[in-house]
């Protein structure tokens, strides 16, 4: 279909087209006039970002959401300067294209406050991800500067938890290497209704409260709308306690509790027998695999199937350490 007929559609046809192009297309498209540059940003509802100093297009899969922006001559740069840039383009994209977002994966190389400001106001995002980083690869660090930068980025938690104009209308949540701690995942968490997912992987700052987080009778999504569950390298360890809170959370149709520990009472064997007993999950992946204790257990008698299908960009980055 040529512009000029897309063009002459009803705007409600317009928009429902536009909703299927990839990033990169409906951009183009956003060029062609002023008309086709309102028409894109109001069907811009997805988005996959990134920021890099090197090139990792032969590590990152094809996504036709997902933008990567390569820095150029990163390697002339220090890395404050770099990562001002980097705050300052996240910033911009977000304030720019931001505004119809409801499915936002973001990747950052740490949160600063202007990017948790601009996060904190994306009135229609209904599902977002946030990964943080290693900075690592971007440039030597001196202790007192990494130290720094965790402060600064757990004010900048505070800032998003507490600011976040779409916390009530939440559905899904991914956070991924973050400076969160539990008070502040439940600052978020517990205003939302109507959150069906959860990932919580390698925050250090989250430990066994978590759980009472979970837990919390006042939360009005307990046990009501929550689906998936996944905790991953944080939690502190699987207690009985920790069992007693998953009894409640009846609507779970997908628990992973990978790379959490025991505290030495609970085994594999424990959560399976819990789980045929009262969960009735019918996907559950345990703490540790091993040849005796699967990774994946399926509970339901009728179930001739245990595949599941998981994120492949968590289970890429959990592949790479």
């Amino acid at each position: 279909m040529s512009t000029c007929n897309l063009l002459n559609l009803p705007p409600e046809l317009q928009v429902q087209i536009l909703a299927f192009l990839p990033v990169r297309s409906l951009l183009k498209f956003s060029q062609v006039c002023h008309h086709a540059h309102i028409l894109a940003s109001s069907s811009l509802h997805t988005l996959s970002l990134g920021i890099h100093s090197t090139d990792l297009r032969g590590s990152i899969d094809y996504d036709p959401y997902q933008v990567s922006v390569l820095i150029p001559d990163a390697q002339t740069f220090d890395y404050t300067t770099l990562l001002s840039f980097h705050t300052a383009l996240t910033k911009s994209i977000l304030i720019r294209h931001g505004s119809t977002l409801r499915n936002l994966d973001i990747s950052l190389w740490t949160l600063t406050t202007p990017t948790a400001t601009a996060l904190s106001a994306l009135p229609a995002l209904r599902a977002v991800s946030i990964r943080i980083e290693d900075v690592s690869h971007v440039r030597a660090m001196s202790r007192n500067k990494i130290a720094a930068q965790r402060v600064e980025q757990r004010h900048a938690w505070t800032t998003l938890t507490s600011k976040a104009i779409w916390a009530s209308r939440l559905n899904a949540l991914r956070i991924e290497g973050a400076e969160l701690n539990s008070r502040q995942l439940m600052t978020l968490v517990h205003k939302s209704r109507w959150i069906r997912e959860i990932w919580v992987s390698k925050c250090a700052l989250i430990g066994r409260a978590l759980w009472d987080v979970l837990g919390a009778e006042e939360w009005v999504g307990r046990g009501a709308s929550l689906r998936v569950l996944g905790v991953g390298r944080c939690g502190g360890r699987v207690d009985e306690g920790v069992l007693d809170v998953v009894d409640g959370l009846g609507g779970l149709q997908f628990l992973s509790l990978q790379g959490c520990s025991y505290d030495g009472l609970i085994d594999n064997e424990t959560i399976e027998n819990r789980n045929r007993a009262r969960w009735g999950i019918p996907e559950l992946i345990l703490p540790w695999s091993s040849p005796s204790s699967p990774l994946v257990t399926s509970t339901l008698e009728n179930d001739e199937s245990t595949f599941i299908e998981v994120d492949p960009v968590y289970l890429g980055a959990a592949a790479e350490e």
